[in-house]
């Protein structure tokens, strides 16, 4: 076990960035770069034969030898550099758009190198493999979806009938982004109609400026750290995604969905999920379809159950651990293939 490398003050993470800027690496992967965690993981590597490495995207490539002969998995749970293009697009300060896209830039490269350099990359939907191989034509790509353990959560027969909840760690911007646009956009609309609605923002690490500047808005919380979600879960009359950033598969869907809820979200927000829409979840992008969404379910506690459990039957068919076990013996069995032997890792930073 490595630590995580201690974070940094906001005085170091700006330095940081500001010397990032005449290196061809982006700041995330110089963030996670670890002499220890390189230097043991060449240790284990010299020691003992391994069939294949998995590393989990490609911030953690910097943490691996530069050439090696292990055939490399590259776990790729979302498309990095999409994200920051979706964040540019929100993105008002010149600065920090000339930043972001210098960095989206890096990132992309980044990720090019890495998917081309690898024996297979595992894609979290077929949304996500079709875009990783417009990148890189000629890489193997498996698809190896984001799951939940479903046997953690029983879905709750009763709920609250007034509660929108959001799950996510609030360090991530992507979220604090979302509860903006609810809170600011959205909820009004569902308090007109609702007067009795309530907005939970479940999650890790909200920024006192954020709690500050909406804790006074009737009807909204914060939970801040919790050990379990799955309480809020089932009180909640509605799970709320409303995501204008983000990339990959979310995993907040798979668990208000395993604990049977009613979710609503927007187009992005479900990306690369095979969800029905009007029937496991409903879909809204502009805040006056998406409040309507929310308080109609308030006032159908049928409708909700109903959506609730269809939502729940999918993510056991296709989101489960034995889902992801298949579909990674699958991908396993692809570097068995003579056209795809072990490839030396040369990515360059």
């Amino acid at each position: 076990m490595i630590p995580v490398p201690k974070t940094q003050s906001k005085v170091g993470d700006s330095w940081g960035r500001l010397r990032g800027l005449f290196s061809s690496m982006p700041f995330g992967a110089q963030r996670l770069r670890c002499k220890l965690m390189l230097d043991t993981v060449k240790c284990a590597l010299d020691a003992q034969p391994f069939d294949t490495v998995i590393c989990d995207d490609v911030y953690m490539l910097s943490n691996l030898p530069a050439r090696t002969k292990i055939p490399l998995l590259l776990n790729k749970h979302d498309i990095t550099h999409e994200i920051m293009s979706r964040f540019l697009h929100f993105e008002k300060n010149p600065v920090k758009q000339l930043y972001g896209y210098l960095e989206q830039r890096k990132v992309r490269r980044l990720e090019v190198d890495g998917c081309r350099n690898s024996a297979v990359v595992l894609a979290c939907s077929e949304r996500d493999g079709e875009e990783i191989r417009k990148l890189c034509p000629n890489t193997r790509i498996s698809i190896v979806p984001n799951v939940v353990d479903v046997r953690n959560y029983h879905p709750a027969l009763e709920d609250d009938g007034r509660t929108s909840l959001f799950v996510g760690a609030m360090d991530w911007f992507p979220n604090r982004d979302a509860i903006e646009f609810f809170v600011n956009q959205i909820f009004p609309l569902i308090r007109r109609d609702a007067p009795a609605a309530e907005f939970i923002a479940a999650g890790r690490n909200p920024p006192r400026e954020l709690i500050d500047r909406f804790s006074a808005v009737p009807g909204v919380k914060f939970t801040g750290t919790v050990p379990d979600m799955r309480p809020f879960l089932q009180q909640a009359g509605v799970c709320v995604v409303p995501l204008r950033i983000g990339s990959g598969t979310r995993l907040k869907i798979l668990e208000s969905a395993a604990a049977g809820k009613a979710i609503v979200s927007t187009r992005l927000g479900a990306e690369g999920l095979d969800f029905v829409d009007g029937q496991e979840i409903l879909l809204a992008d502009d805040p006056v379809s998406f409040a309507g969404c929310i308080v109609a379910l308030l006032r159908d506690p049928s409708r909700r159950r109903a959506m609730g459990e269809a939502a729940c039957r999918r993510v056991r068919q296709q989101y489960s651990c034995e889902t992801l076990k298949v579909s990674l013996r699958r991908s396993l069995a692809l570097l068995e293939t003579p056209s795809h032997t072990a490839r030396s890792l040369q990515v360059e930073f």
